[in-house]
């Protein structure tokens, strides 16, 4: 059985909240590490709360929800081809906010959604 996929509106949300975390100064980011552990273990827009508390508001996709469990599905197809390869693939050394905008959008591309409308 084919796991679940998110809506495109649920990944656009997510990278327009890390676009906006970008924006507002903060104090803390991801390594590369966190964010592929934090797709791995399901943790990661708790992960992104807890470095950057009150910055973004994941309140759409609470933990266990699907879209929460579909959002990571999809992360973590778009992480299979870009895991070792962040600099060569999507020009990044160490942000890890921006690993996860770059994740969102090769998901996008990829077409790792569907439509609400088809479900």
């Amino acid at each position: 059985m084919a796991e679940k996929l998110p809506w495109l509106s649920t990944l656009s949300s997510v990278g327009f909240q890390l676009t906006s975390a970008i924006e507002i100064e903060f104090r803390g980011n991801l390594t590369f590490s966190e964010v592929y552990r934090g797709i791995d273990q399901g943790t990661l827009l708790q992960d992104i709360d807890r470095k950057l508390p009150g910055v973004c508001d994941f309140s759409l996709y609470p933990p266990g929800s699907e879209q929460c469990a579909a959002l990571l599905e999809s992360l973590k197809r778009a992480a299979g081809g870009l895991q070792g390869c962040e600099r060569r693939k999507a020009g990044l050394i160490s942000s890890g906010l921006h690993l996860i905008i770059a994740l969102v959008f090769e998901a996008i591309q990829q077409r790792y959604w569907v439509d609400p409308r088809e479900v």
